[in-house]
């Protein structure tokens, strides 16, 4: 499938790149060879589970690639290797984007605008586009990638705080 224009971003894909629709790995280890997979896979067809959907199983479960990407991203800069270190901060990257719109209840529907839709998400940590443009910026410093890890702790206590409000909201109801 060619990857929607809405995603063609420097950072992530060129102009007539496309991603494996036919091949099946188990949720979320497709996002780990396709930036936003799920999210570019629903824009033409239905997916049966949108994570964004059921975020108290997709988003624990991108956190774990993210604290994959964390250890060697960790040693990479320990050994002050940046050029090594930029793909898995795009790939974290990306982790961090599909969970911060799931967050919200939706997909990722934009790369090329994704300050512009970041900025309308409710739910998001403080400064959180300025932050991101940073990264977007030099995703291959070391402060980028500490700057990452506060941005994936600060999304952390959103959810948490999301998932106890939400469950206070239904334990009222009953």
């Amino acid at each position: 499938m060619r990857v929607p224009s809405e995603f063609l971003h420097p950072l992530f894909y060129r102009e007539g790149e496309t991603i494996e629709t036919t091949e099946f790995a188990p949720f979320p280890l497709m996002m780990k060879k396709f930036y936003f997979y799920y999210d570019i896979i629903a824009c033409k067809e239905n997916l049966e589970n949108e994570p964004w959907n059921d975020i108290e199983q997709s988003i624990p479960a991108v956190w774990q690639l993210w604290n994959e990407e964390k250890e060697k991203l960790d040693l990479l800069f320990q050994n002050r290797d940046r050029k090594a270190a930029r793909e898995p901060m795009i790939r974290a990257l990306s982790y961090f984007l599909a969970c911060l719109y799931w967050l919200n209840e939706t997909r990722v529907k934009s790369i090329v605008s994704w300050e512009r839709e970041v900025n309308t998400l409710q739910m998001k940590p403080v400064n959180c586009v300025e932050r991101l443009q940073f990264i977007f910026a030099k995703c291959d410093l070391y402060h980028s990638f500490i700057q990452l890890g506060e941005l994936f702790a600060e999304l952390t206590k959103l959810y948490y705080k999301n998932l106890a409000i939400k469950k206070k909201g239904l334990s009222h109801q009953s």
